[in-house]
């Protein structure tokens, strides 16, 4: 576990570097089809296109954090070898802390089809400081992949995660308030913070926790849901199962199936124009949210891109705002939120 002050990448260079992590992945995915099946090559290609690396990240923060890295959560529960990365605010003059008060934290979960992706990577990396340059302790969060290890593997590393940051101990090492935590998440991230968000409200291990921020999240893996057929592979591995319609995994795994009154707050964010995971899987969701007495924002943005990908100065704001509103009481202690705006539709 190491300690280190820490500044984003410039937004040139961290666009330069996911550029061309982007090449490399697709590059995998085409060299995959060389040798195997065009299936192995489809699911090379889906999973590097929900990877981080395959987005041009337009967020332009770059915020100053002091970064703990590879904090182990094993014993709450999750795997052999599962970490945490934590960041803070610091003062841009001095490299410390700017404020001893707790705060609260919210653990960012990367995407990736559930079998790809990294807490360290430079978009991750980045998140997590500008949710500490926002006011809160940023948690970003490592679970075990697929296929190596299919549900429930990562959503029991989720819920580890947020054993860990309500712990009294580890909420006072680290300046969080362990009774005010939200989760963001993106793409296969939005799916697991979702669904653990969802069950935290009658889970035996964590208290429930407070909101629920996706971007471009699967919500609902059973067939027949819309689903862009590429994509279906990276499910199937990450449900151990064969097939969609013989998979009780695909129910237990969908946060569409997870809905329970007193749930999280959510804010629902999905291009209109998404490919990989479509719209589809946004809107009913948002819908039974609703029915089931959640308060729940839907942030339809006309835009192509996935995940990450949507996270634009803008958006950036909009989840800050969110956070803040369903934070407030341990956020005010910190930082005054920043400017409001009206609630999308």
């Amino acid at each position: 576990m190491t300690t280190v002050p820490a500044r984003a990448l410039p937004a040139s260079a961290a666009r330069a570097i996911i550029a061309a992590a982007a090449i490399g992945a697709l590059a995998v995915g085409l060299l995959a089809g060389c040798g195997a099946t065009e299936q192995d090559a489809a699911r090379e290609q889906a999973i590097a296109a929900a990877a981080p690396e395959s987005a041009v990240f337009p967020l332009s923060a770059q915020p100053e954090a002091e970064i703990v890295e590879d904090v182990p959560i094993s014993a709450f529960g999750a795997g052999d070898g599962v970490t945490v990365d934590v960041c803070r605010p610091a003062d841009g003059s001095t490299g410390r802390l700017s404020s001893d008060e707790a705060r609260p934290a919210v653990l960012a979960v990367h995407g990736g089809s559930w079998a790809r992706g990294d807490k360290s990577h430079p978009t991750w990396r980045t998140i997590c400081q500008w949710l500490a340059s926002s006011g809160f302790v940023g948690v970003s969060v490592n679970y075990r992949l697929a296929p190596a290890h299919p549900y429930p593997a990562a959503a029991d590393d989720v819920t580890a995660a947020i054993a860990w940051a309500q712990d009294a101990s580890v909420a006072a090492e680290h300046g969080i308030d362990p009774e005010s935590i939200a989760l963001l998440g993106g793409s296969a991230g939005g799916n697991l913070v979702s669904l653990v968000g969802l069950r935290s409200v009658a889970s035996d291990r964590i208290e429930a926790v407070d909101a629920v921020v996706t971007l471009s999240a699967p919500l609902d893996l059973t067939v027949g849901s819309a689903a862009n057929p590429v994509f279906e592979p990276s499910m199937l591995d990450y449900l151990a199962c064969a097939d969609r319609a013989d998979c009780a995994a695909a129910i237990e795994a969908s946060p569409q199936f997870a809905i329970v009154r007193g749930g999280p707050d959510f804010l629902v964010v999905h291009g209109t124009e998404e490919e990989l995971i479509p719209v589809g899987q946004a809107t009913p969701f948002a819908l039974a949210l609703r029915e089931a007495g959640i308060r729940v924002e839907l942030a339809l943005i006309e835009s192509s891109a996935h995940s990450v990908g949507l996270l634009d100065d803008a958006l950036a704001e909009r989840i800050a705002v969110f956070l803040h509103d369903r934070l407030q009481p341990a956020t005010a202690l910190a930082l005054e939120p920043p400017g409001t705006q009206e609630p999308a539709p």
